[in-house]
C-alpha cells in the first residue's frame, strides 16, 4: 500500500512540474502578425466559441478549415455534457455548417459565408514559443456575434 502511494505521489510531482513549466495560454505575449497567403495558415483550427446569441453555451466548440487556396469551412459544434455517477459524456446535441472563400486583405483573413454569415480572423503569434492562434469574430445571418481563439490542431481535412 505506500508502494502504491509513493507511487501516485510521485506520479502527481511530475504532472505538476510538467503542467508548470509551460506558459497558460492565457497569459502568452501573443503579438498580431500578418497573414501573407492562404498556404501559411491552412489547416484545421479549433477552440471555444463565445457568443451573445443566448442559445450558444459555453462549450460550443468552433472549427475552421482553411484549404491552401482559401477555401474553408466553418463548424459550430453544440454539446451536451451529462454525468452519471463517475461517468461524464460530451454528447453532440447539433452542427452548424459553413463553407465560404477567404479574402485576404490588409494582413486578416475575411469571408462571408453561404448562409449568410460573417468572419474576420487575425493571426497571432507567441514570441516565446513561436505558437499560433486564430483570433477570430463572426456574425450570423440573424445578427448574433460571435468570437473564439482558435489554435491549429491539424492539416487540412474535414471540419465535422
Amino acid at each position: 500500500m505506500k508502494k502504491m502511494a509513493g507511487f501516485i505521489g510521485l506520479a502527481f510531482l511530475q504532472l505538476m512540474v510538467a503542467c508548470s513549466s509551460m506558459a497558460p495560454w492565457e497569459t502568452r505575449q501573443w503579438q498580431p502578425t500578418a497573414v501573407t497567403d492562404f498556404k501559411s495558415v491552412a489547416g484545421k483550427w479549433d477552440g471555444l466559441l463565445t457568443s451573445n446569441d443566448p442559445r450558444v453555451l459555453n462549450y460550443d466548440r468552433a472549427t475552421l478549415v482553411i484549404e491552401d487556396t482559401g477555401a474553408c469551412e466553418s463548424v459550430i459544434t453544440r454539446t451536451r455534457t451529462r454525468v452519471q455517477g463517475m461517468s461524464v459524456d460530451y454528447g453532440v446535441t447539433d452542427v452548424f455548417a459553413e463553407k465560404g472563400k477567404l479574402v485576404l486583405t490588409d494582413g486578416k483573413l475575411s469571408t462571408k459565408f453561404e448562409k449568410g454569415g460573417q468572419l474576420t480572423a487575425q493571426l497571432h503569434v507567441d514570441p516565446a514559443t513561436s505558437e499560433r492562434m486564430l483570433k477570430a469574430q463572426g456574425k450570423n445571418s440573424k445578427g448574433f456575434t460571435y468570437s473564439a481563439d482558435l489554435k491549429r490542431t491539424g492539416d487540412s481535412a474535414s471540419a465535422k
